[in-house]
């Protein structure tokens, strides 16, 4: 039997942030609060969180729970991620149809989790796994939660550091006093340690609505900024924004190459929910496996086209205001002195703060887990863990200032796993048990070996990149 800690209902917290979906998922259900192993975000996972499952959602309910798992702090990224194929407002097209593509791909895995698990009759992700790969080899689910949880807190430091220097800026504050560095480190000392020891979570339940309205309020700020064009020369921010927007500087057109894997790696962490598809199907409402089933696909297929078309306008109205020159952060690129991105940066601060205990929880409990503690670890043990790991993803955010490339690594390093090859190695167990020791038919064969080779492919290319990218000028 598994031990209790490597029960994983996951909900990728950096999705319940208002961007990085790097989200991740019940997190935004509303019931009862329930701890839980972690994702978007960062995006899946959407989310890493504390929150229960509503008794028989409903169609609508469950499809406004799943677009919530997935918009989280992933979304960030998105806008930037389109300056790594080309600098002319045309980049826009091909990179939403990238998109389009890997949502539809995504919400094809997360109904395979539903249907595979009404077939193996399993009620959650480790059960799952267990029933089709082995319990022997649960480690593999504690340290994918641990990784993915890592780099989502490690993103929610550096989104925090961004945006709360910035918001130190608007107010009048300057020199070390609005730094990033010590944004961070402020945050981290006064804000986020003492949420982290926090011996109960469930207060922290209303992130997930706090996030999904923070996406919402962000995008249709970007809208209106792109369409009042207050950051084109002669406008109103041109001369005040950090970066002056640039179009047909550096290529003047876009390419479909290499690059393109970073654009796939940050969807990768706007879609990542996949963790918690399982506790969403259990959940749905439903007279007969069938029906169970069909709705499922129903749900899976609204709550992605809904978050796709978040995505799309975020994409859309961020890179089209600043061209190649929109960074990693989005909200990095609008000035101090804009007071509606004023407030979308209070309102991710404000969220992000109150996320990150909750994918911090998902975190912790896998390390406890791959260490073997299955009873509650002493406190002087969990006060050394946890000033451990936090020392660790806050040095990491101090380093590293891109938050595209966190976003871009989650993406191709568990997003290619957890929406790609788990999946295929699902279907691909199950088909192998059914055949009896006969050849698959081809069908067979090419969905399964298709979807865990897609999944190689964009790990080992996009880790690549994004690794080469960061800290190399091979790339350009």
């Amino acid at each position: 039997m598994a031990p209790p800690r490597m029960k994983i209902t996951i909900a990728f917290a950096l999705a319940s942030t208002p961007v990085l979906a790097f989200t991740p998922p019940a997190l935004r259900a509303r019931p009862r609060l329930v701890a839980r192993s972690p994702g978007h975000l960062l995006t899946s996972t959407a989310a890493a969180a504390v929150e229960e499952k509503p008794e028989g959602s409903s169609r609508m309910a469950a499809s406004f729970n799943l677009a919530k798992n997935i918009m989280g702090a992933g979304a960030i990224s998105l806008p930037g991620s389109i300056a790594a194929i080309g600098d002319v407002k045309g980049a826009i097209f091909p990179a939403m149809g990238i998109m389009s593509l890997l949502a539809y791909v995504s919400a094809y895995t997360f109904a395979l989790l539903g249907k595979e698990c009404e077939r193996n009759k399993a009620k959650n992700y480790d059960e799952l796994w267990s029933k089709t790969v082995g319990e022997k080899s649960l480690w593999v689910i504690s340290t994918s939660v641990a990784i993915t949880t890592l780099l989502a807190c490690t993103a929610y430091s550096m989104i925090i550091g961004d945006l709360t220097s910035a918001l130190a800026g608007s107010m009048g504050v300057t020199g070390w006093a609005a730094s990033r560095s010590t944004a961070i480190l402020g945050m981290t000392g006064l804000v986020i340690t003492p949420l982290c020891f926090l011996k109960s979570l469930s207060a922290l339940s209303f992130t997930s609505l706090a996030g999904v309205f923070a996406v919402i309020f962000s995008t249709v700020v970007m809208g209106v900024r792109y369409l009042d064009g207050s950051y084109l020369a002669g406008g109103k921010f041109f001369l005040t924004a950090p970066f002056t927007p640039a179009f047909g500087a550096l290529r003047n057109g876009w390419a479909l190459d290499h690059m393109t894997f970073v654009v796939l790696s940050c969807l990768g962490t706007a879609f990542l929910t996949h963790f918690n598809a399982p506790a969403f199907y259990s959940d749905m409402a439903a007279k007969d496996a069938k029906e169970k089933t069909d709705k499922f696909v129903q749900v899976t297929a609204m709550g992605y086209a809904s978050s796709t078309l978040v995505f799309a306008a975020m994409m859309f109205f961020g890179f089209g205001t600043f061209g190649s020159a929109t960074s990693g952060n989005i909200f990095v690129n609008y000035a101090p002195s804009d007071s509606l991105a004023f407030l979308c940066r209070i309102a991710t601060v404000f969220s992000i703060t109150f996320t990150y205990p909750l994918a911090f929880v998902g975190l912790k409990n896998s390390v406890l887990s791959l260490l073997g503690k299955q009873t509650k670890p002493s406190e002087g043990f969990n006060a050394c863990l946890t000033m451990g790991l936090l020392s660790v993803m806050t040095g990491a955010a101090l380093l590293i200032q891109d938050l595209g490339f966190i976003a871009a690594l989650t993406g191709s390093l568990m997003g290619s796993l957890i929406i790609y090859v788990f999946p295929g190695m699902f279907k691909y167990k199950r088909l192998k048990k059914q055949a009896g020791g006969q050849a698959m038919n081809l069908g067979d064969f090419a969905s399964t070996y298709g979807l865990m080779g897609l999944g190689a492919v964009l790990g080992v290319i996009g880790v690549a990149v994004a690794s080469l990218r960061q800290f190399t000028t091979l790339l350009g």
